[in-house]
């Protein structure tokens, strides 16, 4: 099979942000398809940013592809996706995996380009909390052939729809890879703190929770991709917590996750697959927040009392307190968080391969349930040929934007019309009480709005526009 998997990486060297997780996760799944023999491409805007271990196998193994700057950042939505079309048809993949939920950018562009070639599309995704999960499946499964959210066994659906598959964390190895480590740089005998330092935020967190607790019997490994010049701006510390300080490069994911089954606490930032792996083995995190991560509140109840979350770096008195107490946690509670085996990888490696290769016909009627009917999609297109005969072969639709006034959806259709097959790119949005659809009726009229509004229900509450470019739309409200 012939798998195309459509990913983001974004790197901040001067702040030391970085959002590698979507990245990742292709990574670890594309390398297991490999391993079964299946022919594996890779899209990542920004990969060229981060390198690690996993990448470079990733290197030898798959083929990487680009799109020129023009392309990618075309502000005409036909012109750009055509370009896309081109591509996919060029490459022929069997399937598509987008790396996250498709509200913008070249996720969004690979979903709709590939379910209108009939391709299908599969997306990988977080399950946060049973309602999350669900919320997840209702709002964007309608644009999808399959969805995998990952997470503890807790914060999944218990009876998840066929096209759903609940993978727990990616994590492998027997839990004691780690020893011979440990015993090298002697801490086999001390707590251990794990600091996860691929953002130096988590490196400054560490190092002022170390220095204001000095009294503490424990020893921290910190794993950055640069020991080196992690080790010169952390050479003014204290002796004292030198003394208890390794700086290592991260060691391949069998070592890493007997390290952290083995730590009393794990630092990093509140990214989930660092969070939901540290719980799922039973160790609590403390967690720097910046935007583009996930927030606590979403998790499942029963986690937030093992996790902290903060956006400061420096060691505030309710980061060291969540840090005193995690030190002395007893695990018994936190390991009911994640019961059964951590086979996620094998699970939605088998559910790829398992996946029919034609597309999930249930979309229209999901699509239909959203608001957006095949009648209702079927005038929005007259308006665009007057006069002609329009038979709509299927529609899909996913979320793009939840705000209280009007939630956002992109909707896609494949249409017959004058003999000829298009697909059209719809936005569709429903309003919440009247006075908001008036109050966007009218921007939506303004001469420079740039929008064609092609339906409009009898209520008002309910419109569909063509899809006039991201820079259309508001913000993501995240």
């Amino acid at each position: 099979m012939r798998i195309l998997f459509v990913a983001y990486c974004m790197v901040n060297n001067e702040n030391g942000d970085s959002l590698i997780g979507v990245y990742k996760r292709c990574l670890r799944i594309g390398l297991e398809m490999v391993r079964r023999g299946h022919e594996v491409f890779v899209f990542c805007t920004g990969r060229e940013a981060y390198r690690d271990a996993t990448i470079e196998r990733a290197e030898s193994t798959m083929k990487f592809i680009d799109f020129g700057l023009e392309a990618l950042f075309c502000p005409s939505v036909e012109i750009r996706r055509r370009y896309y079309r081109r591509v996919f048809h060029r490459l022929n993949p069997q399937l598509v995996v987008v790396g996250e939920a498709p509200l913008a950018g070249t996720l969004l562009d690979s979903t709709l380009c590939a379910a209108g070639m009939g391709i299908p599309v599969v997306v990988l995704d977080n399950a946060y909390s049973p309602a999350l999960a669900q919320t997840f499946e209702e709002q964007h499964g309608p644009m999808l052939d399959g969805l995998i959210l990952t997470g503890p066994r807790s914060f999944q659906l218990p009876e998840p729809a066929r096209h759903y598959c609940a993978a727990p964390p990616f994590i492998s190895g027997s839990g004691r890879e780690a020893g011979a480590l440990l015993q090298e740089l002697g801490l086999s005998a001390q707590r251990l703190i794990t600091v996860l330092g691929y953002e130096r935020k988590a490196e400054t967190l560490a190092a002022a929770l170390l220095v204001a607790r000095p009294q503490e019997d424990c020893a921290a490994i910190l794993l950055t991709p640069e020991p080196e010049e992690a080790a010169r701006r952390l050479e003014s510390l204290p002796e004292t917590v030198r003394m208890r300080l390794r700086i290592l490069q991260p060691p391949d994911e069998a070592v890493l996750f007997s390290l952290l089954a083995q730590s009393a606490l794990a630092i990093g930032k509140c990214g989930f697959m660092q969070v939901s792996e540290s719980l799922a083995l039973g160790t609590p995190f403390i967690g720097v927040h910046y935007r583009g991560c996930f927030s606590v509140d979403m998790l499942h109840p029963r986690a937030r009392c093992f996790i902290h979350s903060t956006s400061t770096q420096e060691a505030d008195p309710e980061t060291l307190d969540a840090f005193d107490r995690f030190l002395h946690l007893n695990n018994d509670e936190i390991r009911r968080l994640h019961e059964g085996g951590f086979d996620g990888l094998r699970q939605a490696a088998d559910f790829l391969e398992t996946l029919p290769h034609i597309p999930r016909r249930e979309t229209a009627q999901e699509t239909a349930r959203a608001g957006f009917t095949n009648e209702i999609v079927a005038q929005s297109l007259a308006a665009v040929h007057p006069g002609a005969a329009i038979e709509v072969a299927w529609t899909r639709a996913t979320r793009l934007r939840n705000y209280p006034q009007c939630r956002i959806d992109s909707v896609t259709a494949v249409y017959t019309t004058s003999g000829r097959r298009k697909q059209a790119f719809l936005w569709g949005r429903r309003y919440s009480e009247p006075r908001f659809a008036e109050q966007d009726r009218a921007l939506a009229e303004a001469a420079d709005s740039g929008r064609r509004i092609l339906f409009r229900s009898e209520d008002g509450l309910l419109i569909l526009e063509q899809d006039a470019g991201e820079s259309r739309l508001p913000p993501l409200n995240i």
